[in-house]
């Protein structure tokens, strides 16, 4: 049968065993055999040569699993015993040095003894013990040269053992060298003085120290047998063994000890490595969540930036008809999206430090002013009242970021008063000037008031209720008082009403003119019209800012990317007065580099705006580095018109 032609009636018709061995759905020559399909002999070929590739996304072995967590913990426990001996050993070989230090001191006085009765035997038993405590002492260092070469630990354990078994064989000897009398007792005094130092030494390793507890049963049996008396003989035998039995339960006790102390050290750093584990994972999680957020508001913010562009122009050119209103909630409801991106974009730019605070000295006078007349009619369409009381005192601050401060709070007054009002008023101290905001709303209860500065939490509601904002108002004063070290706390009676205290260092009045003077400075828009230059990479984006613009009495022409943008600067002949681009701009240039060709085409440093839907960290710190003003997507056609006329002032 040729291979080419479609398969028989029989094949066909034959049914198929997903489950069998040879059956692997990942080559496409046998999925085409499988679902009766005939295949050419170029997809034959590629079903051959090209290598596969395979991903188990979900396994869906959950009991397998609950058998590989079993096999895990074992293999824990076995890895524990694994660094626990390796533990014991490290231990043990860090004490041979002192333990051969004493042995070298004992010898001395036993080779004396031993020679009072066998001189020749004394020097030669001298000079071993000296040999053996020069190997235990030189032991450690041998070993860390061969520290990691395989099977390095069962043979430094060998070493071991041998050494301190040769040594312990000599010292039981001597007792048996040495006569009776005063010489045989000074040598059982020294045998049982070095089996317990040996025995505190090498407790770790509990064959070692066992060998060395046993040493004072030599010394007892040699006096049995050299004293002729049987009260002499009983009492020395009764010694030794009362000494060896005391010193088998001190190489008992402190084995159990160090094994115990050791283990819960181990355990303790691989939970301490578990918990790096964890932590390096949920920061992991936390950064592809960033990003996760950084993409989806970048994605969103850019048609929701084009529904307001061109909501904008058709509200104003809907102006005195009968379609007026639907243009006018249009453009609400688009308020109202840009407002809850800028909450968001807020915090982002608070935790990215991208804000830095221009502390100067300035009134309250005129910051209350200002927030009398931005709050006062939100304040009496509550049916609430709104007093002021600077008190003619001047504070050391950032004027802007304590105005948003205070903003921020009294508009979470307004939210959460029903009846009564709102008090603002100055108290002044002998460092710190307290601005205090005093609401008669239904108060906070005290375990609730740390939770009110978090995110999206909104008081005394299950769920969020956006017609009261975001929860994100309180959020974004703790942030802002902690960039300007500003003392915030707050204080509240349930169903009496709230307070909250912000601390500003107290100012001095001789800067306050000079502070103030460019500030109260309004730019005003130039009369006759402006080119502006408007780089992005989204079609409606471009048409939008172009009908919105030409609305606003400008000249516009657009630009897809940098490299449209460098031709039609040089068409305009370099006549650009100001460039609004976005940041990102595609595959090629970005919206800096756009704007740095442009400036270097016209020969001079255009005005520039860059519009971005970008609020990740890395984008907002490079956006604030570059010194261009910066508008976040998606952007009310009143903040873009009030930022074209302060760039172009």
């Amino acid at each position: 049968m040729d291979p080419l032609d479609p398969p028989s009636r029989a094949a066909t018709e034959a049914p198929v065993d997903a489950t069998a061995p040879g059956f692997e759905p990942d080559s496409p020559a046998r999925a085409a055999e499988a679902l009766n399909e005939p295949i050419g002999s170029v997809a034959r070929q590629a079903a051959t040569t090209v290598p596969r590739a395979q991903f188990i996304a979900v396994d869906g072995r959950a009991a397998q699993n609950e058998v590989d967590a079993s096999l895990r913990h074992s293999a824990e426990r076995r890895a524990i015993d694994e660094r626990l001996e390796d533990a014991g050993l490290r231990s043990t070989l860090a004490a041979l040095p002192v333990w051969g230090a004493t042995l070298a001191l004992s010898c001395l006085p036993m080779a004396a003894a031993i020679g009072l009765n066998a001189p020749l035997a004394g020097l030669l038993w001298g000079l071993a013990m000296l040999l053996l405590a020069f190997l235990l002492w030189q032991l450690p260092r041998r070993t860390r040269h061969h520290n990691g070469k395989p099977g390095h630990a069962i043979e430094s354990r060998r070493r071991i053992h041998a050494l301190v078994g040769t040594a312990a064989f000599g010292i039981a000897l001597a007792p048996w060298l040495g006569g009776p009398g005063a010489a045989l007792a000074l040598l059982g005094l020294l045998c049982t003085a070095l089996a317990f130092a040996g025995v505190v030494c090498l407790g770790p390793l509990r064959l070692a120290a066992l060998a060395l507890a046993l040493l004072p049963l030599s010394a007892g049996f040699a006096g049995a047998m050299m004293f002729n008396d049987m009260p002499h003989r009983a009492l020395y035998g009764s010694a030794a063994l009362a000494a060896a039995a005391t010193l088998v339960a001190v190489v008992r006790l402190r084995h159990r000890a160090w094994r115990q102390n050791t283990r819960a050290l181990i355990e303790q750093s691989v939970r301490l490595q578990a918990l790096e584990t964890e932590r390096d994972a949920a920061w992991a999680a936390d950064q592809d969540k960033s990003r996760f957020l950084a993409i989806a508001s970048h994605d969103l913010r850019q048609p929701v930036h084009a529904l307001g562009l061109f909501a904008a122009t058709l509200q104003k050119r809907l102006q005195h008809t009968p379609d007026e209103p639907l243009a006018r909630n249009m453009m609400r409801a688009i308020d109202g999206l840009e407002r809850s991106f800028n909450a968001m974009l807020d915090i982002s730019r608070l935790d990215a430090g991208a804000l830095s605070p221009r502390v100067q000295t300035f009134p309250l006078r005129d910051m209350f002013r200002r927030l009398h007349m931005h709050y006062a009619g939100q304040a009496e369409l509550s049916g609430l009242g709104l007093r002021f009381s600077p008190g003619g005192k001047s504070v050391t601050s950032d004027p802007q970021l304590l105005e948003r401060i205070v903003g921020n709070l009294i508009q979470n007054a307004i939210k959460y008063t029903e009846h009564g009002g709102i008090v603002v008023l100055a108290r002044s101290t002998s460092t710190h000037i307290n601005i205090e905001i005093w609401d008669t709303g239904s108060g906070i209860a005290p375990d609730l008031l740390p939770r009110i500065f978090e995110e999206f939490y909104q008081v005394g509601r299950g769920e969020r209720d956006r017609t009261h904002g975001l929860g994100m108002g309180l959020a974004i004063v703790k942030r802002l008082s902690s960039l300007l070290n500003h003392r915030l706390m707050v204080s509240s009676r349930p169903g009496h009403g709230t307070m909250f205290r912000i601390g500003v260092p107290i100012g001095e009045l001789p800067g306050i003119q000079e502070d103030m003077a460019p500030a109260d400075t309004v730019p005003m828009l130039l009369q006759s019209p402006q080119m502006v230059l408007i780089i992005d990479d989204e079609e409606p984006i471009r048409e939008g800012l172009r009908l919105l613009l030409e609305e606003w009495g400008f000249q516009a022409m657009t630009a897809a990317n940098a490299q449209q943008a460098e031709h039609a600067a040089a068409a305009l002949e370099g006549h650009v007065d100001l460039i609004l681009s976005d940041l990102h701009l595609g595959d090629g240039p970005d919206g800096l580099e756009a704007v740095a060709n442009v400036r270097r085409l016209c020969g001079h440093d255009v005005a520039a705006v860059l519009v971005t839907g970008d609020t990740s960290h890395d984008e907002i710190t490079r956006i604030t580095a570059s010194g261009l003003p910066v508008l976040f997507k998606p952007v009310q056609p009143k903040r873009l018109y009030e930022a074209l006329r302060q760039t172009l002032g």
